[in-house]
């Protein structure tokens, strides 16, 4: 077996032993998508609608029940003692509109929840989109970077060969090695990057702290770049759950208002009262009606009026930074993503794909003497190089694709 064999043997086995991680399961976009819809976040805000539907099923049921009262006692008098007796039954009804106020209000936060569910759900599904590409890359440039740390190994190999047969230097063999020790580093660093990635694909989709799932797919094809910034725009103030949350919450805090103005006006209690009064001679028995009203002459309810004017003028004053902010995140969002796709675009997919043939043509060059080491070295860097460019640019790409995803607020990350 000649040296270059026996190195690349040995590298082989070490690659393959230094690489061992626990145990990993792979997993597809649409599983990934799959979990992601029932992670935490996902699960709180579907608690909080439930909540929201709880307090609107509470606000269309009668503020007031029915009371009902019972007197008796000894009636005092000419040496007597007489019993008298006393039952009532009363019942106050809302008045000025307070259970309308009361049940829009409800209904508006009811919404908002369903709106926040809604965005919990397109978040999810958005951020899975791009850990999840993120990490395919990641496992490219781990590829990547193995191969070229074999390849360094092996040129180490190569070059004592070519010295023992007088047509290389021990400079040469020098050199090879701290090309190892470079190539090492990178592999480490694309090694330590990549298990960053899956634990953020791990966090996106919920899984638990001892799941280690890789990704299953290649490289994504990203989609045509759009300039129509105006239809994104549209799209967006239209589409977008926030601020289906912000008019939601501009509805509720007007319903807050008028249920503060009804609560300055003065409710009915209507009441029915039967009385049984005992006498020497004979009963009494007495059945009365009755109306009161409370008179609001020192509260109307200033304070809580003034309060929920003050906080319906706020959520209209968010709504509006909320429109602002969307439409500005859409604009830079479509610009950012035209430029990062034209960017990848600029790159070669082919050559890229195909890095471990084209090294290995290098390394046949420079073994059958067609390149010396030096030009072997510069075509090496450059392949290499050029590879983690593209694949930095397709993490920009990826990116900027989100954030557009994000700023639209509607599905379609793929």
């Amino acid at each position: 077996m000649s040296t270059f064999a026996r190195w690349r043997a040995v590298i082989g086995a070490v690659l393959a032993f230094g690489v061992t991680v626990a145990h990993a399961d792979s997993i597809t976009f649409d599983q990934a998508v799959a979990r992601a819809a029932r992670r935490p976040s996902v699960a709180i805000a579907g608690t909080d609608v439930e909540a929201a539907r709880g307090e609107a099923d509470g606000a269309r049921r009668p503020i007031y029940n029915p009371e009902v009262g019972v007197a008796a006692g000894p009636r005092f008098g000419g040496g007597k003692t007489l019993l008298e007796v006393q039952v009532s039954l009363a019942q106050t009804i809302e008045l000025g509109g307070k259970g309308q106020a009361r049940r829009d209000a409800a209904a508006a936060r009811v919404t908002a929840a369903e709106a926040e569910l809604a965005r919990a759900v397109y978040d999810a599904r958005v951020e899975v989109w791009r850990t999840f590409q993120r990490a395919l890359v990641a496992r490219t440039r781990v590829e990547g970077t193995r191969e070229t740390e074999a390849l360094a190994t092996q040129l180490v190999a190569a070059s004592s060969d070519r010295q023992a047969l007088g047509a290389g230097t021990q400079l040469q063999i020098n050199l090879a090695n701290l090309e190892v020790a470079r190539a090492r580093h990178e592999r480490v660093d694309a090694e330590n990057a990549y298990e960053t990635a899956l634990a953020e694909l791990g966090t996106s989709i919920g899984a638990g702290p001892g799941e280690r799932l890789e990704p299953s797919g290649e490289l994504p094809v990203l989609p045509e770049a759009t300039t129509d910034e105006a239809a994104m725009v549209a799209r967006a103030l239209a589409e977008r759950p926030d601020l289906a949350v912000a008019r939601a919450e501009v509805a509720a805090a007007r319903a807050d208002v008028r249920l503060a103005d009804a609560l300055s006006r003065p409710d009915l209690t209507a009441s029915l009262s039967y009385g049984y009064e005992q006498d020497l001679d004979t009963d009494f028995h007495a059945v009365l009606g009755g109306l009161s009203i409370s008179l609001p002459v020192r509260n109307r309810n200033q304070g809580a009026r003034a309060a929920a004017r003050a906080r319906s003028h706020r959520a209209e004053l968010e709504q509006g930074r909320r429109m602002t902010e969307a439409e500005r995140e859409m604009r830079t969002a479509v610009r950012t993503y035209v430029r990062a796709r034209d960017a990848v675009l600029g790159f070669d997919r082919e050559i890229n794909a195909r890095l471990h043939d084209n090294l290995e043509l290098a390394r046949q060059s420079f073994e059958a003497g067609k390149i010396d080491y030096f030009e072997f070295t510069v075509v090496r860097r450059e392949l290499v190089s050029n590879q983690l460019a593209y694949l930095d640019a397709v993490n920009e790409a990826i990116d900027a694709w989100t954030a557009i995803q994000r700023a639209a607020g509607k599905e379609g990350a793929r």
